[in-house]
């Protein structure tokens, strides 16, 4: 994502974050009888935000676990899958707010919704423009995947898309059930196609060179596309389908579940997986338990705080509400803070990147951990505005894991950075004077 697709993104979050805010301190909410539109409007907008949401979240947090480290093309996936991963997430916070809107009736909420969709389709007339450029540079024909493909994908998500469009899902763990003369279409760059791939797969970057390649294939053929997480596949699935191919599949979650389903095992046959020669380093002491374990207890703490107040019913006092608020925001603004002062050394394994640098400047010039502690400052707001009890095991789980990570952590660095020793002695792990 480049500068404005960033900007736009935060300030996306940022007005939503508002949004619900004012929405919880409207005093009589959910007092007030619903008509009928109200409750059609509403049931349409969070079904599919849920929805969205739900699948967004998994993927998202899977993507960043178990993602392999690599020393020279680790900048595509973060490029290019971003916009993919992080799109859907935010068309299922647009249509919340929609839902939001209508429940409190106030012309302040509505009034932000109008504002949210605004920078919405901005942002993502943004992410067509640059996506479209790329395609046209990687040799496709802008008109070979479709605009109105792209933004279904961006969207809605490519599950979505490719089910209503006839492309049919296949799992991974499915793979085998297809014959081997398998028509393998992997539309990922150059280099990720290097990296790893189905034995027999033939490469079309971004679906180039696809249509021409498939005037001389029989359309009853089978034919599966993939890329590495199941964001860029989905289009050229569905373009695969118009140009009148009957067996046509999207291998859902992309390669990367499949690599995690191998778990480094060698499958014979055209659509066994194949690495390449040293593309991958490996993880060096990296612990994935940790990052899986405080992914899924930061979710159900995200998750569960809202729901067990509209469950439950609770009345929180506004002060608790901006109190809470105050906290997360704070959160949020420490993550920001070092997500971009970290750029391409983020990592969310233990282990650093083969080829990061020691980050000494920013937020990290006072604390080396900021990222952490903006992360339990954050769950911990939701937990305090919302009023969660059931909650709390989860955020202390979260905290407790962190700290963990960071006494597990700093030997790797130090054995990383020869300059990680003065840097520790001048700086605080995550609380300046405390801890």
């Amino acid at each position: 994502m480049d500068r404005a697709e960033k900007i736009l993104a935060i300030a996306t979050y940022a007005i939503a974050a508002v949004a619900v805010v004012l929405t919880s301190l409207q005093p009589g909410l959910g007092t007030a009888r619903l008509g009928a539109l109200e409750i059609a409007v509403i049931v349409c907008a969070a079904l599919p935000a849920g929805f969205l949401l739900t699948f967004s979240l998994f993927g998202l947090v899977s993507y960043f676990v178990f993602i392999p480290s690599l020393s020279h093309d680790g900048h595509l996936f973060a490029r290019v899958h971003g916009p993919h991963l992080l799109h859907p997430l935010t068309t299922s916070v647009v249509l919340g707010v929609l839902a939001l809107s209508v429940v409190s009736r106030s012309p302040l909420v509505w009034g932000l919704w109008i504002l949210l969709m605004l920078v919405f389709a901005v942002h993502t007339a943004l992410i067509v423009r640059r996506v479209r450029a790329e395609h046209l540079m990687d040799g496709t024909n802008g008109d070979e995947t479709g605009l109105p493909l792209l933004l279904l994908n961006l969207i809605l998500g490519g599950e979505l898309m490719t089910i209503a469009a006839g492309a049919r899902p296949l799992a991974p763990w499915k793979l085998h059930t297809l014959p081997e003369h398998t028509w393998i279409v992997d539309v990922r760059t150059g280099p990720e196609f290097h990296w790893n791939r189905l034995r027999s797969a033939e490469n079309y970057p971004f679906g180039a060179g696809v249509i021409d390649a498939a005037k001389n294939r029989p359309k009853d053929a089978p034919v599966l596309v993939v890329c590495f997480s199941g964001h860029r596949s989905p289009p050229v699935a569905v373009m695969l389908r118009k140009l009148g191919f009957t067996n046509v599949y999207n291998l859902n979650w992309g390669l990367l579940y499949l690599l995690l389903l191998e778990r480094g095992r060698k499958t014979p046959g055209p659509l066994g997986l194949i690495r390449s020669f040293g593309a991958s380093q490996p993880l060096k002491g990296d612990i994935k338990a940790f990052t899986l374990g405080y992914s899924i207890l930061g979710a159900l703490t995200a998750v569960g705080a809202p729901v067990e107040c509209f469950v439950l019913k609770k009345q929180i006092a506004i002060a608790q509400s901006v109190l809470g608020g105050a906290i997360g925001i704070t959160g949020l603004t420490l993550g920001i803070l070092s997500f971009l002062a970290l750029g391409k050394n983020f990592r969310p394994f233990m282990a650093p990147k083969v080829n990061s640098t020691l980050v000494t400047t920013g937020i990290y010039k006072y604390i080396r951990h900021p990222m952490y502690i903006g992360t339990i400052l954050a769950l911990l707001g939701l937990v305090v505005a919302f009023g969660s009890l059931l909650v709390i095991p989860a955020w202390l789980g979260v905290a407790i894991l962190y700290l963990i990570k960071i006494e597990k952590e700093e030997p790797l660095l130090l054995e990383k950075f020869p300059d990680y020793a003065e840097y520790r002695r001048r700086t605080w792990h995550m609380i300046p004077y405390i801890y």
